[in-house]
């Protein structure tokens, strides 16, 4: 069972990493070059303050998971800090199964249902004619698919806790 939270939660970890390292650069150079770009009268119809804008929402989307598995999510700490560390597990898998899964699975289900319903229709993106916008709303689902990951790793860990003697 520990090997199962690792690698979930690793998973969850380096894919928020990876997306960290690509995605920023990647908005910062895109929110630079639409200036530039309509600067030297080139960039009237290209939409990237669409696609920064767009790089901003998949990076967060994709920290979901990471967030979550570094325990960076919100806690109230004062309180936590005087509990046992088997009231923690009990409290980290009681929220877990009751609050986290339960909406990521909606979110998974519906956030899939409206990517493939836009790419279906070949949804436009912005006010260009590429037919990415599915792309767009399969970050939700994908964001949530790696915080479910995380929330299944701290539900094991938790069970272990418990199950400790």
């Amino acid at each position: 069972m520990n090997r199962a939270a690792l690698i979930l939660e690793q998973a969850a970890r380096k894919i928020g990493v990876a997306a960290a390292w690509a995605g920023i650069p990647l908005m910062v150079v895109l929110a630079c070059l639409e200036p530039v770009l309509r600067w030297a009268g080139l960039g009237g119809d290209l939409p990237f303050g669409e696609a920064s804008t767009a790089a901003f929402f998949a990076l967060t989307m994709t920290s979901f998971g990471y967030a979550y598995a570094a325990g960076a999510h919100v806690r109230l700490e004062v309180l936590s800090r005087r509990l046992s560390p088997r009231a923690r597990a009990a409290i980290e898998l009681t929220g877990a199964v009751l609050i986290v899964l339960p909406l990521c699975a909606v979110v998974l289900l519906d956030g899939t249902e409206s990517a493939w319903r836009s790419f279906q229709q070949a949804e436009r993106w912005a006010d260009t004619g590429l037919t990415l916008q599915w792309l767009l709303r399969a970050w939700v689902p994908a964001g949530f698919l790696l915080l479910m990951l995380a929330a299944i790793a701290s539900a094991l860990r938790a069970i272990m806790t418990l199950a400790a003697r």
